[in-house]
């Protein structure tokens, strides 16, 4: 488990920070019917979006701030 020291936004000092890595939604989420589904099923497989589209977020120990920290470029 990935766990760090950095800058809490909201306890304004450094403190332990721990990943957390969150699927992004999909426009297929939404889409309750069964051929809803199984598009949703054959994008995911497809792109490998259960690795693929993630947003990272780090997340303080101390007061369980959750901030979204996404860094790089897609594709890297």
């Amino acid at each position: 488990m990935f766990t760090a020291t950095q800058f809490c936004e909201k306890c304004q000092q450094e403190t332990v920070h721990s990943e957390v890595l969150v699927r992004k939604p999909s426009r297929y989420d939404t889409q309750f019917t069964w051929t809803g589904r199984i598009l949703l099923f054959i994008r995911e497989f497809i792109n490998g979006g259960h690795y693929y589209n993630m947003d990272r977020y780090v997340k303080c120990k101390v007061c369980d701030h959750k901030q979204l920290d996404n860094k790089g470029d897609e594709f890297e």
